[in-house]
This record gives C-alpha cells, sequence and structure tokens, in this order.
C-alpha cells in the first residue's frame, strides 16, 4: 500500500507538469497535444488592459482591432479601427502604408477611398513583375465588373487602354516628321494622280484604309506627320 502512495505522489507532479504551460518558454513540446488554443467551436481572444486586441475564430479567420463591428466576413485576415486604419510594412528606410480614409480630405482622400502611401528616402511606388522576358505575355491590369480588365501594363514596355482618355496634355515622341516635303528634291504628286489613286484604292496616297485603321490603329507622331506631310500634297 505503502509503495501505490509513493507511485502516485510520483505520477501526479510528473501529469501536472506534462500539462502545464511555462510562460518562460518550453520543450519536448507535441504540436499533436501542446498549443495555444481551443479544441471545441469557441474563438482565441488575445487582451491587453483587458481590451481585447486580437481574435481567432474558429474557421480560421483573423480580427485585429477593437469594437470591430464584424465586416463582411469576406476577409481570412481583417484589421479594424474607427478612424483612418493604417496597415504598414516597415524597414530602416522608411515605410509603405495602406491606409483606408474615412473623411474628406484625409491622407489626400475622400471619406471610403484606400489610399496608398510611401513615406521615407522616396516616395515612389512600383508594381514589379517577376519576369524579364520583355515578351508581352504578363502585365498589370486595372479591373472593374462592368468592364473586366481595361487597363493593361504589358513587360515589353506597352500599355493598353480599352475606353477613353481625358487629359490636358499629351506628348508623343516621334521618330519622324514631316518637315522633308519642303526640300527641293521633293516630288509632289499630281493631283491626276492623286484621283487616280484614290479611285483605285478608295484612300488618300500613303495614307492607311479606313480598314487597317480599324484592325490596327494609328501612330498618333506617324499620322500628325502624314498629315503635315499632305499639307504640301
Amino acid at each position: 500500500m505503502k509503495q501505490k502512495l509513493l507511485s502516485l505522489a510520483l505520477l501526479v507532479p510528473s501529469l501536472t507538469f506534462a500539462q502545464s504551460w511555462n510562460l518562460t518558454g518550453n520543450n519536448g513540446t507535441n504540436p499533436s497535444n501542446n498549443f495555444l488554443g481551443t479544441t471545441d467551436s469557441q474563438p482565441i481572444v488575445f487582451k491587453a488592459n483587458s481590451v481585447e486586441a486580437m481574435r481567432i475564430l474558429p474557421d480560421g479567420k483573423i480580427k485585429v482591432g477593437t469594437s470591430d463591428p464584424g465586416g463582411s466576413g469576406e476577409a481570412f485576415v481583417r484589421i479594424y479601427r474607427a478612424e483612418n486604419p493604417v496597415l504598414e510594412v516597415a524597414s530602416s528606410l522608411g515605410s509603405f502604408q495602406i491606409v483606408k480614409s474615412t473623411c474628406d480630405g484625409c491622407l489626400g482622400g475622400q471619406k471610403g477611398d484606400t489610399v496608398l502611401r510611401n513615406k521615407g528616402n522616396t516616395h515612389n511606388i512600383i508594381l514589379s513583375m517577376p519576369s524579364d522576358y520583355n515578351e508581352g505575355r504578363y502585365y498589370v491590369g486595372v479591373q472593374d465588373l462592368a468592364n473586366g480588365t481595361w487597363v493593361k501594363f504589358f513587360n515589353n514596355a506597352t500599355a493598353r487602354f480599352d475606353g477613353k482618355i481625358f487629359a490636358k496634355e499629351v506628348e508623343v515622341k516621334a521618330n519622324v516628321w514631316a518637315d522633308y516635303v519642303f526640300k527641293k528634291d521633293y516630288k509632289l504628286n499630281s493631283l491626276e494622280e492623286v484621283e487616280k489613286h484614290i479611285q483605285e484604292k478608295g484612300h488618300l496616297p500613303s495614307m492607311p484604309s479606313a480598314e487597317k485603321v480599324m484592325q490596327d490603329g494609328i501612330n498618333l507622331a506617324e499620322m500628325n506627320a502624314k498629315l503635315l506631310e499632305k499639307l504640301k500634297n
């Protein structure tokens, strides 16, 4: 009987130690048996100064912030703050922020806008593709549900816009200009030659046909040079 009691006395501390979790660190743990969490359908709640700061839900979703109303439930990780929540990635050179504006004029945006800010040594924000093929296969795009992807920036220095562009000023770099028409040795087409070309081709000489324009579009710099050429012709 004494031996059984002695064995039980030695076993109890061992069981107690095996089920404890030391705040100063643990060793010999097995993630199947040793973990911080719940074994039922209750969330894990982290508090500071008795105020909830983070919650891990039973379905694995994570919510960070106080007094979170819940949201749509779409996000796997949700960060909430009532006024201008900021998600920041920082280094010794500065920080990149994603901010949800909650007032007109806040952070340069309007109420409800999402603002991207780069603070530090530079203020550049770069969208980078891990591709050096320069073959136009990959792109960074902008899309909405109504129009799909309507702006594409390809990895061969090409951009495509499927929509209107409104601008105060557009500068186009030209590789050619039509000042050659003013040289003495430049041969002008006669009116008869122009008329014959129009009758046969259905468009002015050296100008693209309507079918080609509809299919391929036009190069603004080349077209302006051709129009200048026609002023002389």
